[in-house]
């Protein structure tokens, strides 16, 4: 019996010896030696608010028995603010696996989008991710201030008058969204003119700002009618923005009429079909007083 225990001993310690000496294909010699460093995940996603921001991302290592600086750089994607800037070096904490990269943003400004990725300067990742992409747009924040009203004369035109609206204002912007602005029409008194065209209760908000030139802009939007009766084709009220510059649609209709009443000028069009041409002030829209 003592003889067995003695060989079973001997054979496992040749085993392992075999193992740790095995110097071109053997695990052991492949294993990284050097400090590694990894993220936690690949990408980042989160909606800004307007103003100054940061962004905390968490950077974990292997090693952790002494205090150590890492280096960091940021890559600005295409069309990224350049208001945007990453603290570097980080530094983990003796006996911490964790550091923290802050990206900070000077002031955010909606509708921009921040967009880049993280990697490690000189140091290869052993273990996991070595590198993350986030994509950080810029949301308004909008409150309502109050009753307004909202007609759209192309689609509306058998209306008698203007539909009361809320309509909500972006904080800190001259920026305005009319809420469910064709809901009463369409459940109500409906267009009769367009039969049975009728596909919803339309767009959840119309969207319209001042623009640089001081005139307005707006967001295209789908009416809730749809030609024909075809749910595919729906009637689109567009910004002339969305068609070439040969097409002869301007903005110059698209104006404060007198303050705090809007009135715009869309291209009422059907994708793959055609359209209505631009109907000049089918839209207007009067402010809460």
């Amino acid at each position: 019996m003592n003889i067995y225990k003695k060989i079973s001993v001997a054979a496992s310690i040749l085993a392992v010896a075999a193992l740790s000496s095995c110097s071109d294909k053997g695990y052991w010699d492949e294993a990284p030696s050097e400090q590694a460093y990894y993220f936690t995940k690949a990408s980042y996603e989160a909606t800004l608010s307007p103003g100054a921001n940061e962004i905390v991302i968490p950077v974990e290592r292997i090693y952790t028995s002494a205090s150590e600086t890492l280096d960091v750089v940021f890559t600005p994607g295409t069309d990224c603010p350049s208001d945007i800037s990453v603290a570097s070096p980080v530094t983990f904490e003796a006996g911490s696996n964790t550091a923290n990269v802050v990206v900070k943003i000077a002031d955010a400004v909606p509708p921009f989008t921040y967009t880049g990725k993280l990697t490690f300067k000189g140091n290869e990742s052993y273990s996991g991710i070595s590198a993350v992409s986030f994509n950080c747009p810029v949301a308004y924040t909008w409150t309502s201030i109050g009753k307004g009203q909202f007609i759209d004369a192309f689609v509306m035109d058998n209306a008698e008058a203007m539909y009361q609206v809320e309509i909500l204002k972006a904080d800190g912007f001259e920026r305005y969204r009319v809420v469910e602005p064709y809901k009463e029409y369409y459940t109500t008194i409906g267009p009769a003119s367009w039969e049975n065209w009728i596909a919803s209760t339309g767009p959840e908000y119309v969207e319209f700002w001042e623009n640089e030139s001081g005139t307005l802009s707006f967001k295209s939007y789908m009416t809730g009618l749809n030609y024909q009766a075809t749910s595919g084709q729906p009637i689109g009220a567009y910004s002339w923005t969305a068609f070439g510059e040969d097409s002869g649609y301007t903005g110059d209709n698209d104006i404060w009429a007198e303050p705090g009443y809007a009135v715009l000028s869309p291209v009422y069009y059907i994708n793959g079909v055609g359209g209505f041409g631009q109907q000049k002030y089918a839209v207007q829209i009067a402010l809460p007083e």
